[in-house]
C-alpha cells in the first residue's frame, strides 16, 4: 500500500493506493504496461490505473457502492496532483531498463550468459 497526499491547500489527509494488478514488461525503450489498484481515503474507494510507456497516463475511475451510488473523492482532493503523485510513485517502484542493464552488464567478450 502506498500513501499519497493530494489534498489542496492542506497538509492533512491522505489517499492510499492499494496495488491489485501489475502487468509490465521491459523493452529497449524502458518499461511499458499497467499498474492498477484501489485509491481510497478511508471512506470512499475509486479505481486507479497507471499506464507506462512512451506516453504515460493515469486514469481514476469511479466505483459503485452497494447502494448503487457512484463513489468520488471530496473537492479537497486535487485530482491532477493525485495523478502526478501516482505516476511518480509507480515509476519509482519499477526499475528502468537502462538501470537494469548497468547493474547486470556482462563483459564485452564473455558469452557464458548465452549458455544458460
Amino acid at each position: 500500500m502506498i500513501w499519497l497526499s493530494p489534498m489542496a491547500g492542506t497538509a492533512e489527509g491522505s489517499i492510499y493506493f492499494d496495488i491489485r494488478d501489475i502487468t509490465v514488461k521491459r523493452t529497449g525503450n524502458g518499461t511499458v504496461g499497467t499498474v492498477c489498484g484501489l485509491l481510497g481515503d478511508g471512506q470512499r474507494e475509486l479505481w486507479g490505473e497507471v499506464s507506462l510507456g512512451s506516453s504515460p497516463q493515469v486514469h481514476i475511475l469511479p466505483l459503485w457502492t452497494d447502494e448503487g451510488q457512484i463513489e468520488s473523492f471530496p473537492a479537497s482532493v486535487d485530482e491532477s496532483l493525485l495523478k502526478e503523485q501516482l505516476l511518480e510513485v509507480v515509476r519509482s517502484l519499477l526499475p528502468t531498463e537502462p538501470a537494469w542493464v548497468q547493474q547486470h552488464r556482462f563483459p564485452e567478450n564473455d558469452n557464458n550468459y548465452l549458455a544458460a
